[in-house]
């Protein structure tokens, strides 16, 4: 009994890692004998660029996209969370909202967004056309004597045609004028800072505060004045020593002009001295005092008769359609300031041109008032 025992030992042992081992077969068998079931399939990602128009103008509702039902999707909350700022982010937060379940994949790309079409551009108002200012600048270089002297102006560039092709050009002879009772004129002037500039041609004058005068209820505003040597106008054929030439233009761009006669006879004229003072060392390099003023108003004559007559500009270009007017009553200054003038130009004027039958008005001469008869009281009667 004691051998057998032993046997039963040595064989149970044996038999127990063969059963395990058998388990171990019948599990893997099992599970050889059946494929894995097949893992859920995870919801595509659908990636929706937007458009235009799903992207609002502003609120709420900007944060609102148009999304596509999915069978396996959660059912969507009512509004999206504010976008970010910054695009990844915008990424980054679609990414994990679909991997929660909330829905559908969106990512708001400014790339996928077509520019807006370009607005037409509004036409622009025209502008109401404003007057030219100034005097006209020539476009070719000219003279008043030599080659390039006013017999040769016209030929010296094509806008110098009416030089010699106008028939209403300046200066004339006034003479055998139409007297009537002219409209009077009236000048309005204010101490003013100025500018000299010694062009070439002339001293030329620039007023800052400007000024103007009146005729008919047409207001013109000063543009320039100039000096002559001798005077360009003729009166009934006289000559004067020299002019000075006020150049207007009103809102309309017509242009006038008022010749004031200068007398070489007389005292020392405060107004011609201070311009005289300030001419320029250097042509076109203008002299500006900055604490000198001037008084225009007191360089013209108390009395305002005038001539008019319809004329043009007495350089190039020679434009026409200029209103002159020459006052009728000279302002003396001393015969040495018209010499200090006459050294720089012996003679700037252009030489006398056709009346062609214009009509010349000249403010007539009012009769003296009738003086009043003193009162008669009768004589005595001697008894």
């Amino acid at each position: 009994m004691t051998v057998y025992r032993r046997r039963q030992i040595d064989i149970a042992v044996p038999l127990r890692g063969v059963m395990a081992l058998a388990a171990l077969a019948l599990v893997s068998s099992a599970f050889a004998a059946e494929p894995p079931a097949p893992l859920p399939k995870a919801e595509p990602i659908r990636i929706t660029p937007i458009t235009p128009a799903a992207v609002p103008v502003s609120g709420a509702a900007a944060m609102k996209v148009s999304q596509q039902p999915s069978p396996q999707a959660a059912p969507q909350p009512a509004a999206q969370p504010a976008a970010p700022a910054d695009p990844n982010e915008a990424v980054r937060q679609a990414l994990r909202e679909r991997m929660a379940g909330s829905g559908d994949l969106v990512i708001r790309s400014t790339d996928s967004i077509p520019p807006p079409a370009p607005r037409a551009a509004a036409p622009a108002a025209k502008a109401a056309p404003k007057p030219a200012a100034g005097r006209p600048v020539a476009v070719a270089p000219w003279d008043y004597d030599g080659e390039r002297g006013p017999q040769a102006w016209a030929k010296l560039h094509p806008t110098y045609a009416q030089c010699e092709k106008g028939r209403f050009q300046s200066p004339i002879d006034l003479r055998d004028g139409v007297g009537v009772d002219l409209p009077p004129i009236s000048f309005e002037f204010k101490p003013s800072l100025f500018k000299v500039t010694d062009t070439g041609k002339t001293l030329e004058l620039a007023y800052n505060n400007g000024g103007s005068f009146s005729v008919l209820g047409n207001v013109y505003r000063l543009s320039h004045i100039e000096f002559r040597h001798p005077a360009e106008e003729r009166i009934n054929g006289r000559t004067h020593g020299m002019s000075m030439q006020m150049h207007f233009r009103d809102t309309q761009g017509r242009m006038a002009a008022v010749s004031v006669l200068l007398n070489p006879a007389g005292k020392e004229h405060a107004f011609i001295q201070t311009v005289w003072n300030h001419i320029p060392l250097l042509r076109n390099e203008p002299v500006a005092p900055p604490d000198v003023m001037l008084d225009l108003a007191k360089a013209l004559p108390r009395d305002l008769s005038y001539y008019t007559y319809m004329g043009s500009l007495t350089a190039p270009p020679c434009t026409e359609g200029v209103t002159w007017y020459v006052l009728k009553n000279p302002v003396d200054i001393s015969p040495e300031q018209a010499q200090i003038f006459g050294r720089l130009y012996p003679s700037n004027v252009r030489p006398i041109q056709a009346g062609n039958s214009r009509l010349i008005k000249e403010s007539r001469a009012r009769p003296p008032a009738p003086a009043a008869s003193a009162p008669s009281f009768g004589g005595l009667v001697s008894q």
